[in-house]
Parts: structure tokens; C-alpha cells; sequence
């Protein structure tokens, strides 16, 4: 009897139903997959493709049905069963949705550089993706950030989703750990923000909240903004800088730790990566690593409530 209201509780605190004044942050939702991935654990939220160093691989479609995008079937298209070439798809680096006879997809190994495609017909042709306002062709929408949108009001509806998809939200829907303490960064936090006194061309930026999961009190929580530079994509690679502004919204009475800055890409800096690659490759708090530490909080309690 103890184990049922054990588990049924641990469902419970899982699934964030919790009263308001609760000691855990309510809007972070684990539900998703879990992919073994060179001996890890991957674990993606529904509705997401993989990051890290397995970004791409994986897609959890709705009701959390799991997709491996190298395989025959619509993890690639993200769920969608008419996709075409020119849509955003969920590929690793150098690869495309393609279709495939039967009519499905699978990601393929693309032959050419996207960014050396120099029309709209040879970018499509290619798989890629034809950016409109900038007049470039692209392996994805993982290739740009907020940056892209040149006005106000195209940063704040963000058609292209670059606000949870493009560079700079890799740990969006994820948690991490860092000085001691466990940090979500729910979806809904992440977004393009405009910032009408920066400097023009840097207005639109990527901001996102990080918010502490266990709490009595006040939660530590801040938030941050990256403006970046892109380079050219030369060979696959391309350099990239950016800049960052951080704000406290709660807690944090000694200051934001600089680890917790670092591993969210929120402290400013330069690095290089394949392009169509995240900036940020961390694999992440897993989804069995988050629920065993609810399981821990749970047995504790309800141990020493008896």
C-alpha cells in the first residue's frame, strides 16, 4: 500500500499539478521521450527535436510517440504527413527530410552546402530553406536567431518560431544543474524580445527565464538576452559571437553563480560550430534523472511525515 501512494504521489508532483504555493515551479512539464543515444539517456520534450550532441536525431511527436528522423516515417517532418523539401525539418547537421518512395520520410545525407545555393529554386531543389527577407538559403531554421527580424512587430509574432527554435534555445524545455541547485527553463519563457535602445540590426534578441525547480520561499529566477554575430558558413563551419544582458527577478541575494551563466550561454562569448548545429551542446538534465530526484523528494517527505 505504502509503494501505491508513493508512486501516486511521484505521478502527481511529475505531472505539475500543484497547488499554488508549492515548493516546485508548476509551468516546467517533463512529459516526453526518452532515446538511448551512444550509451545516454536523451530525453525530449514532446513536441521538440533532440539537441545536444544528438540534435536531430530524435523528434517526440504528440502523445509522446517517439521518432528516430533516420528512419523510415514522419520523425523528421515533425509529425506531418505532407511535408515538403522547403519546410523546417528535424535533421542532424548535413542531412535533409527527404521523401521516400512509400511516400514518408527519412533524413538523408545532403550533398551540397546550402549556403552556397543562390536562388530560391536551386535552395529548394537542395532541400533547403529560402529565407525571404534576408535572400539566403539555409539548412534550417537552427541556422539564425531573433536577430532575422528587422521591426518590432515581426519580432513579436516570430512566424519562423526562431524564438524556440533557432540559436541560443537549445536548453529551452530543459533543466540543468549548477551551483547545487537544479534550474528548468520552461518553453513558455523563451522568445523573441525587442529592445528598442539597442543598437539596430541587434533590436530582436533571444530572452529566456531560468527559474528554480525546489524552493521554500522565494524562487531563484532571472532572465537573460543574447544578441549575436554570425559568420559566414565556410566548409560547414561558421563562427559565432554574441553578447549578453542579465537581470534578476527573484532570489539570487549573492548574485546570478557564474556556472549557471556559463552553461546557459548567457555570459556573452565566441565559439564556432557546424552549421545547422546548436551552439550550445549539453546533453542536458534527463528526463530519468528528473524523476528520480522527484522520487528522492518524495520518499523523503512522506518518510518523515510517518
Amino acid at each position: 500500500m505504502r509503494f501505491e501512494v508513493i508512486l501516486l504521489l511521484g505521478i502527481f508532483l511529475i505531472g505539475g499539478v500543484l497547488a499554488e504555493g508549492s515548493s516546485t515551479e508548476t509551468e516546467f512539464n517533463v512529459r516526453g521521450c526518452t532515446f538511448q543515444f551512444e550509451g545516454d539517456s536523451i530525453g525530449v520534450v514532446v513536441g521538440m527535436c533532440s539537441g545536444g550532441d544528438a540534435s536531430g536525431y530524435f523528434y517526440c511527436g504528440s502523445d509522446a510517440i517517439p521518432w528516430v528522423t533516420t528512419e523510415e516515417g514522419y520523425g523528421c517532418s515533425m509529425g506531418a504527413t505532407d511535408f515538403s523539401l522547403g519546410d523546417d525539418f528535424c535533421c542532424p547537421a548535413g542531412m535533409f527530410c527527404n521523401k521516400t518512395a512509400s511516400g514518408r520520410f527519412r533524413c538523408d545525407r545532403r550533398t551540397v552546402n546550402c549556403f552556397d545555393q543562390e536562388s530560391e529554386s536551386e535552395c529548394e531543389d537542395a532541400g533547403c530553406i529560402w529565407l525571404d527577407i534576408t535572400e539566403e538559403c539555409a539548412d534550417g531554421k537552427r541556422d539564425y536567431d531573433c536577430s532575422y527580424y528587422d521591426n518590432q512587430v515581426s519580432c513579436l509574432e516570430d512566424i519562423w518560431n526562431l524564438g524556440t527554435t533557432g540559436i541560443g534555445t537549445e536548453l529551452c524545455g530543459t533543466t540543468i544543474e549548477c551551483d547545487g541547485e537544479i534550474l528548468s527553463v520552461p518553453d513558455s519563457s523563451c522568445k523573441c524580445e525587442w529592445y528598442p535602445l539597442a543598437p539596430v540590426g541587434e533590436r530582436c534578441q533571444i530572452k529566456l527565464i531560468a527559474v528554480q525547480m525546489f524552493y521554500s520561499g522565494v524562487p531563484d529566477k532571472f532572465e537573460c538576452s543574447n544578441t549575436y554575430s554570425l559568420g559566414e558558413c565556410i566548409d560547414g563551419i561558421q563562427s559565432v559571437s554574441w553578447f549578453s544582458e542579465n537581470n534578476i527577478i527573484s532570489g539570487f541575494e549573492s548574485g546570478i553563480p557564474q556556472e549557471c551563466l556559463e552553461i546557459l550561454g548567457c555570459d556573452g562569448g565566441e565559439d564556432s560550430r557546424f552549421c545547422g548545429e546548436p551552439l550550445i551542446k549539453l546533453s542536458g538534465f534527463s528526463l530519468f534523472g528528473l524523476v528520480a530526484v522527484f522520487a528522492v523528494i518524495v520518499l523523503f517527505y512522506f518518510f518523515r511525515k510517518e
